[in-house]
């Protein structure tokens, strides 16, 4: 299968990398910056428009400013390719529907690339869930506190809202949201939601806190913050269940604490940087389009399904702004 990249940046590298070591054929980038075209090592394109009217490429990663997700997918839908997008699907939830009713009239598989939803320990720590370890759920509560200078210097679209469509509460609120609600099997309910904008981060928030609820009733606690300095990650996800608690770090490991008993497994050498350990989840999320692709069916978590937790976001900054 051949692919092409839309969007060489920070990420459009990082999706080159997972398909190298994925062994597959990465044959075309669109790049608007020159310099950024002349690192790919592969034929490149100013205009996207070129690469995915190119007959050899199969499928394309886009890889760009939110505020572009829904032009650029849907003109390679219509030229016939497969396409994985980076979260979120698109601006709003409104532009993710067109594109999902688009993907079903040109029978292409679309995947939006959820990174969590592939790593390790989050997905033993469902498995976890499953098998009943810690009975049911009776709070979560779920914490990522990341710095400017851990992927390197973040792009200034990131903090203009009328590209990025939101601040740490969408770009990385997706991601918890998604992961709390799949990992305990139970849907999520908004109740409230608070942001911060102390660091001043062009007009998007860089905190942000959401108080919701499971199912059964259970209370939700997330909380995001980009920090402006340092290059370090905090992440800490705790279960707590009738039975025990469920401690999970979704860039190392986890641990599960019984009454009578603990365990707990470490999946990533401590040498390894956050963007290796992500890179992991990244492939995985690569490998799944691929064989939805190849066995034509639905791919997993489809991206209807990644659109539950934007409408949450879009809720929590409708009521923030009321």
């Amino acid at each position: 299968m051949n692919f092409g990249i839309i969007g060489f940046g920070y990420t459009g590298k990082q999706h080159a990398r997972a398909l190298t070591q994925l062994h597959e054929a990465l044959v075309g980038v669109a790049e608007v910056d020159p310099e950024k075209r002349a690192e790919s090592q592969v034929k490149s394109y100013r205009d996207y428009r070129s690469l995915v009217e190119d007959p050899t490429i199969d499928a394309v990663s886009v890889c760009l400013p939110h505020s572009l997700h829904e032009e650029v997918t849907s003109a390679a839908l219509e030229a016939g390719k497969h396409v994985l997008v980076e979260k979120p699907l698109a601006m709003s939830v409104e532009e993710g529907e067109r594109l999902c009713r688009l993907a079903k009239q040109v029978s292409r598989v679309m995947m939006v690339e959820m990174t969590h939803r592939f790593m390790p320990p989050l997905v033993e720590a469902r498995e976890l869930i499953q098998q009943g370890e810690i009975g049911e759920v009776l709070a979560v509560e779920d914490v990522v506190v990341e710095s400017f200078g851990l992927f390197g210097s973040l792009p200034q679209w990131m903090f203009q809202r009328d590209q990025a469509g939101g601040g740490v509460g969408l770009t990385s609120g997706i991601h918890l949201l998604d992961h709390v609600s799949w990992l305990t099997g139970q849907a999520l309910v908004l109740d409230s939601a608070r942001f911060g904008y102390s660091q001043r981060l062009g007009d998007v928030e860089d905190t942000a806190a959401f108080s919701l609820s499971l199912n059964n009733g259970a209370p939700v606690h997330i909380l995001l913050c980009l920090r402006a300095e340092g290059s370090g990650l905090e992440g800490r996800l705790n279960i707590y269940g009738e039975n025990g608690t469920l401690r999970v770090e979704p860039w190392h490991g986890w641990k599960l604490e019984l009454s009578d008993a603990s365990r707990e497994k470490a999946h990533f050498e401590d040498h390894l940087s956050i963007a290796e350990r992500a890179l992991v989840g990244m492939q995985g999320a690569i490998a799944e389009f691929i064989e939805a692709i190849s066995k034509g069916r639905s791919p997993h978590p489809g991206p209807e399904e990644t659109l539950v937790s934007q409408r949450i976001v879009e809720q929590a900054y409708q009521q923030a702004s009321a």
